[in-house]
């Protein structure tokens, strides 16, 4: 790129980054409310900056995973998917970004891709517990318990006292007991788990 387009890239993809700054779930299941109609407003503004900044450089991936998670926070995971698998097309040796592909097709009833990526983080960054939970719950979703339990298994050897993780051991261990088959979708499991029994934590952020 000129001096001038890479300028102009930067000054897109930072006004961008001022917009979402504090408005975007950060963290995989971060849930927070819909938009206000301004907020949106806001929102679907960086999404034109960012995409603006990608015609300059088709290259940054960056800016395809921030557009990933303005659609998570719109809720429309199919379109935040779009965005995170061309993220990863361009870096496949993020870890963050498998993650993300994985939980919107959780959330969309993708399984086999929940799989494929919730896996491949694994591979990126073995220690990470985080990823391992997640690796569990893409398992747990598709109904393979005793993968489940293993990977569940290890993000608590990881972390031992992760509530996450835990919640999750009690969900594998209660399909495994019950036989039940899980919900296909990180929305249907957790309706799933707070019908089973009030008290049950929910799961918070992986």
């Amino acid at each position: 790129m000129i001096e001038d387009s890479i300028a102009e890239h930067n000054r897109l993809f930072q006004e961008a980054l001022a917009i979402v700054d504090g408005q975007i779930p950060l963290r995989s299941l971060t849930v927070l409310p819909q938009p206000d109609s301004l907020l949106a407003t806001k929102l679907n503004e960086a999404v034109v900056l960012f995409e603006r900044a990608i015609k300059i450089n088709p290259d940054n991936w960056s800016a395809m995973w921030f557009i990933g998670k303005v659609y998570q926070r719109f809720g429309d995971m199919n379109e935040a998917l779009r965005w995170f698998e061309r993220s990863y097309q361009i870096n496949p040796s993020h870890a963050d970004i498998a993650r993300e592909v994985s939980i919107c097709a959780m959330g969309i009833g993708r399984r086999d891709t929940a799989i494929t990526f919730a896996y491949r983080a694994t591979q990126i960054e073995s220690t990470n517990p985080g990823l391992q939970a997640n690796l569990a719950l893409a398992y747990l979703t598709s109904g393979r318990i005793s993968d489940a339990r293993i990977a569940i298994e290890r993000a608590l050897a990881g972390d031992p006292r992760d509530v996450i993780s835990q919640n999750i051991r009690a969900m594998v261990e209660h399909f495994a007991i019950t036989r039940n088959v899980p919900p296909a979708t990180i929305p249907g499991l957790l309706s799933y788990w707070a019908s089973a029994s009030p008290k049950r934590r929910r799961l918070g952020h992986c």
